[in-house]
C-alpha cells in the first residue's frame, strides 16, 4: 500500500512539474518570438528607412531565434504534436499503438539524456568564443540546446508515466488519443 502511495505521488509531482516547465516555457517561448520579431523589425526600418544599419541584430535576433525554436519544440513535444504515423494504428490496432508509444518514448528519453550531456561537453568547449559584433560568448546559443534536452526529458518520463497509466485503465488507445489532443 505504501509503495502504491510514494508511486502515485511521484508521478503526481513528475506530471505537475512537466506541466509547469511546459507552462513556463510557452511564456517564455512567447517572450523570444516578440524579441526576435522586434529586433529583426527594427533593424530592417533601421537598415531601409534610415539607411543606418543595426549591427548587433543580427547576433542577437539569432540567439533569440534559436531559444524560441528550441523552447517551441519542447512545447509541441509536451502534447504530442510531433510526427506521427497514422496508418499504424489501422495496421496495428489498440495493442499496438501502446506499444510503438512505449518504444518512442523510452528511446526518445535515451535519445535525450544523450543530447543533454554531449550538448553541455560542447557548450564548454566552446564557451571562450564570442559573436564578433555583441561580444557574447557562442555558448549562450547553445545553453538553450542543454536547456532544451532537459525539458524534453522530463516530458519523456511524463509521457511513459503515462503511458502506464493508460495501459492500466484499460481504455481503447483511440479514446485516450482523442482525449490527449483535446486535453490540450
Amino acid at each position: 500500500m505504501r509503495q502504491e502511495v510514494l508511486a502515485i505521488s511521484t508521478f503526481l509531482f513528475i506530471r505537475r512539474l512537466s506541466d509547469l516547465v511546459d507552462y513556463l516555457a510557452r511564456w517564455f517561448t512567447g517572450i523570444l518570438t516578440v524579441g526576435f520579431t522586434l529586433v529583426i523589425f527594427g533593424s530592417v526600418l533601421s537598415r531601409y528607412v534610415f539607411h543606418h544599419p543595426i549591427l548587433f541584430a543580427q547576433g542577437v535576433g539569432k540567439v533569440l531565434f534559436v531559444w524560441a525554436c528550441f523552447m517551441a519544440a519542447t512545447i509541441a513535444y509536451k502534447r504530442h504534436k510531433h510526427i506521427r504515423f497514422e496508418f499504424l494504428s489501422r495496421v496495428l490496432g489498440n495493442r499496438g499503438l501502446y506499444l510503438t508509444d512505449i518504444i518512442v518514448y523510452i528511446s526518445g528519453l535515451v535519445f535525450f539524456i544523450f543530447l543533454f550531456i554531449n550538448s553541455l561537453s560542447f557548450t564548454i568547449q566552446i564557451w571562450g568564443t564570442f559573436f564578433p559584433i555583441i561580444g557574447i560568448s557562442q555558448g549562450w546559443l547553445y545553453i538553450s540546446e542543454i536547456i532544451a534536452s532537459a525539458i524534453f526529458s522530463l516530458h519523456s518520463i511524463a509521457h511513459i508515466l503515462e503511458w502506464f497509466e493508460d495501459l492500466r485503465s484499460g481504455r481503447p488507445y483511440s479514446e485516450l488519443d482523442d482525449q490527449r489532443q483535446g486535453d490540450q
